[in-house]
């Protein structure tokens, strides 16, 4: 059988190895370059909110500090652009120390290791430039003796721009309208505070998933809130998260708005409404067996109650709550002193008017001398608690 030659630059098959597609070892790595990577890159971050994109998709970085935020923007455009560089005949890819790539002799045929390294940057102001020392090492033949090992250097620069949330929330954007209502009743300024709380701390969590989750403003009414969100399904979590921890009703109404220009489709703004219970803590409240509770402590599972007869506190579910009947009922109260004990008795004195009367003994501790809240209910008084 007669030697072959390496049809670029002469030398034998015996020499030069054996031939692939007719070229030798080193023609062959030459004519078959893995890492088809341009020398400039350009990409951009949001100078607002400091995202980028990744894979066309805008998301928030890792860190905040400018040079931290500079060098991740930099090295998500240069691995994103290896791994569309890379020959198509790389099956797989790993990203490796560029100091491990020395050691590296064998690989399966298909696979690369990708390495880099800053060997030069400016970023004192925009666009940043950071240039980049890029290595690849590869085995795309199985006849290859030699891995690939290829060096290039290519230039990142980091331009500024305005991303889509942040050029929608500059100009005023919202999608819908979060609106927090006491059923009955104004918003206390505790529940104003707390539910203040809870949206601040939700929203964080929701805007990692949904960038547009933002609150665009909060209005302040007699009657309640209202938070003008950037997202729909924003507005929608807020609401489940306000109901879990206050309980009550959602529900939603839809606004004509627009038409979108490009899609022709008819655009609507929701109003998503939350609808907290009437009932608070301390009210007076009975149910349809004419029993008196003071309500103790109200959430999103339903409400406890002290029963101000027989002292004991249970917690009822909002069924239960719709089922039982309770309502709220007006009280008048007044203090008393407790004059005298007796087993199945009670005296005491009103201290406004001075008159004295007698109650049923109460399952609670009474000492005599001691001045306690009272409530007069439908016309019988119970005892409330000692007065501090």
């Amino acid at each position: 059988m007669s030697e072959r030659f390496c049809y670029r630059c002469g030398i034998s098959e015996r020499e030069g190895g054996p031939l692939i597609e007719g070229l030798c070892q080193v023609c062959y790595r030459k004519e078959n370059p893995v890492l088809l990577i341009e020398d400039e890159i350009n990409t951009e971050l949001c100078q607002n909110c400091g995202s980028y994109k990744r894979r066309g998709v805008w998301v928030d970085p890792r860190s905040y500090d400018l040079e931290e935020l500079i060098f991740e923007v930099a090295d998500n455009a240069l691995l994103e652009t290896i791994e569309d560089s890379l020959d198509e005949r790389v099956r797989e890819f790993e990203v490796v120390p560029i100091e491990e790539l020395d050691g590296i002799a064998e690989l399966p045929v298909g696979k690369a290791l990708v390495a880099f390294r800053p060997v030069d940057w400016h970023i004192e102001y925009f666009p940043a430039i950071i240039t980049y020392e890029v290595r690849v090492k590869a085995r795309i033949h199985e006849l290859q003796r030699e891995l690939h090992d290829e060096i290039k250097t290519v230039t990142v620069y980091v331009r500024q721009t305005v991303c889509p949330r942040c050029s929608k929330f500059l100009g005023g954007y919202f999608e819908a309208i979060l609106q927090v209502r006491a059923e009955g009743r104004p918003l206390t300024e505790e529940e104003r505070k707390a539910i203040g709380k809870l949206v601040e701390e939700k929203v964080d969590e929701i805007m990692r998933r949904d960038r547009m989750g933002f609150i665009q403003d909060t209005i302040e009414k007699e009657e309640g809130l209202d938070f003008y969100m950037g997202s729909t399904s924003s507005a929608r979590k807020l609401a489940q998260a306000i109901r879990d921890r206050f309980g009550g009703t959602i529900s939603e109404a839809y606004e004509l708005v627009g038409v979108d220009r490009q899609t022709s489709r008819e655009v609507y703004r929701t109003s998503v409404s939350v609808r907290i219970p009437k009932f608070q803590r301390g009210d007076l409240v009975t149910d349809r067996h004419g029993n008196v509770y003071e309500v103790e402590r109200v959430d999103g599972k339903g409400m406890s109650m002290r029963n101000l007869e027989s002292r004991e506190s249970e917690h009822l579910d909002w069924k239960t709550v719709r089922r039982e009947g309770i309502e709220v009922v007006e009280g008048e109260e007044s203090e008393a002193m407790v004059t005298s004990i007796t087993p199945g008795e009670v005296q005491v004195m009103d201290m406004e008017t001075y008159e004295t009367y007698e109650l049923e003994r109460p399952s609670m501790e009474l000492r005599e001398g001691e001045v306690y809240r009272m409530v007069e209910v439908k016309g019988r008084k119970y005892f409330l608690n000692r007065k501090e």
